[in-house]
C-alpha cells in the first residue's frame, strides 16, 4: 500500500521493490501475509523542513514510519532506506520472523523502530538519526551485529518490557550509547563506543513499568563524559569492569 506520492516499481526477476517519495511525508507499508527472500529499497524525498511536511509525525492512519511492516511474517528480508522525513524511517508493528540486513541512512528522526515484534535481525547499520538510530519496545529480538553512527540522541534504545539479545553493538557520535529502560532486560556480548555523552544507562521513565536491566560481557568506550548511568530501580553489570 502506498500513497499517490509515492513511485513504486517491483523487479520481479530480483524479488525487489522499489519505493520512492516524490513530496515528503508520503508512505508506503506492508501488511499482512509473508515477505520472504525479499529486498525493499526506500528513498525518501530530500527535504526535511517540518513545515512541509503533512502530518508529522504521525499521519492519518496513525503510522510513523515512512515504510512500514505491519502485521506480516518475514523470512531473510532485507531493507534499505535514505533520506527520510518521517518520525520513524522503518518501522516494524507486530512483525514475526527474520532480516538479513537493515540499512538506514540520513534520517530526520528515529532511524529503526520495532514495536509488538518477534523478529532476529543479522545486521543493522545506520548513520545519521536526528533522534535515537535504533529504538524497541514490547517485544523479543535477537540480533547478531549492529554498526550506529550520528545519532542524535540514542544509539540503541530498548524499552517497555523489551528483551534482547545481541552479539555486538558499535556505537559512534550518541549522546548514549546503549539504553535499557522500563522493565526491558538486555544482554550483549561485545560493545564498543566511542564519542559518546553516556556509554550506558538503564532507568525507569514511565510508571507503569519497573526499571531496566542490562548485562554486557565486554565493553570499551572511548571518549565519554560519563560511562555509567543508573537509577534506583535498575541494574547494570559489565562483566569486563
Amino acid at each position: 500500500y502506498f500513497d499517490e506520492n509515492i513511485k513504486y516499481d517491483y523487479i520481479e526477476e530480483k524479488n525487489e521493490f522499489n519505493i520512492i517519495q516524490t513530496k515528503p511525508g508520503s508512505r508506503a507499508f506492508f501488511k499482512g501475509g509473508l515477505l520472504k527472500d525479499v529486498s525493499i529499497n526506500f528513498i525518501g524525498f530530500n527535504d526535511k523542513t517540518i513545515s512541509k511536511i503533512p502530518n508529522y509525525p504521525i499521519d492519518l492512519r496513525g503510522l510513523t514510519g515512512c515504510l512500514s511492516l505491519i502485521n506480516l511474517k518475514t523470512k531473510n528480508v532485507k531493507i534499505q532506506s535514505s533520506n527520510s522525513n518521517c518520525e520513524d524511517t522503518v518501522n516494524l508493528i507486530n512483525v514475526d520472523g527474520s532480516f538479513n540486513e537493515i540499512a538506514i541512512k540520513n534520517s530526520l528522526s528515529d532511524g529503526l523502530d520495532v514495536d509488538f515484534s518477534r523478529v532476529k535481525i543479522e545486521n543493522i547499520n545506520i548513520s545519521s538519526s536526528g533522534n535515537d538510530c535504533v529504538d524497541f519496545s514490547f517485544g523479543k529480538y535477537e540480533l547478531k551485529k549492529l554498526n550506529l553512527v550520528d545519532c542524535g540522541d540514542k544509539g540503541l534504545s530498548i524499552g517497555e518490557k523489551s528483551s534482547v539479545k545481541l552479539n555486538k553493538i558499535t556505537v559512534k557520535n550518541s549522546n548514549t550509547g546503549i539504553a535499557s529502560k522500563d522493565s526491558s532486560i538486555a544482554n550483549v556480548d561485545d560493545v564498543y563506543l566511542e564519542n559518546i555523552k553516556t556509554c550506558v544507562s538503564a532507568y525507569n521513565k514511565k510508571q507503569e513499568f519497573y526499571g531496566g536491566f542490562l548485562k554486557v560481557k565486554k565493553i570499551e568506550c572511548k571518549n565519554y563524559v560519563k560511562k555509567i548511568d543508573v537509577d534506583n530501580k535498575s541494574k547494570i553489570i559489565i562483566e569486563n569492569d
